[in-house]
């Protein structure tokens, strides 16, 4: 029989493309092992699918397996531990905002603060393209979308990414490791 709860975990696979057995134990499941346990049987009856990440040996489950799934599950993995960090009031992924599409949108809550970012997961070698990101600011187009405030831009990546007087780049190791760091800004 599935649950309410399959359903909410079904919707955010659908919606995210791809997550990590912990990320929807973290988002939806009061344990691990009942995660596993209801995910295991969600697989059993043909609701989701699943494979195994080799590098952390986790399960990953999908609907359909998304092409460029190691980037889809940064964006989910990353969603979960902000998470625990911060309250997000809204998170929506691969957002598109007159000529700019970015990865996520992401409104949150901290310390009785309202933010929004932009968030980019860049795991390829091509550079962060912040130029897509002056160009929306400087156009004024964004006024519509948030107001006077221009969001802040959260960037997932090893790679060096310039920092530019007009933006706020915070910059999130792909292992997440700093991402305390969204808080400091």
């Amino acid at each position: 029989m599935i649950t309410s709860r399959d359903l909410s975990v079904i919707d955010a696979i659908e919606k995210y493309k791809i997550m990590r057995t912990s990320t929807i134990a973290k988002l939806y499941f009061p344990s691990l092992l009942m995660a596993q346990k209801r995910l295991k049987t969600m697989v059993e009856n043909k609701e989701v699918k699943r494979m195994r990440d080799l590098t952390t040996k986790e399960y990953c489950y999908y609907i359909r397996k998304p092409k460029q799934w190691r980037h889809s599950l940064l964006t989910t993995d990353f969603y979960a531990a902000a998470s625990e960090l911060i309250d997000i009031v809204s998170f929506q992924s691969e957002v598109t905002i007159e000529h700019l599409r970015c990865d996520g949108l992401i409104a949150y809550r901290h310390r009785g603060k309202g933010y929004v970012a932009f968030l980019e997961v860049q795991i390829s070698n091509t550079p962060l393209d912040v130029e897509k990101y002056k160009k929306l600011l400087y156009s004024g187009a964004y006024k519509q979308y948030f107001g006077g405030v221009f969001p802040r831009i959260i960037a997932v990546t090893n790679r060096n990414i310039p920092q530019i007087n007009d933006l706020t780049i915070i910059q999130v190791k792909e292992d997440l490791s700093n991402i305390e760091d969204i808080l400091r800004k």
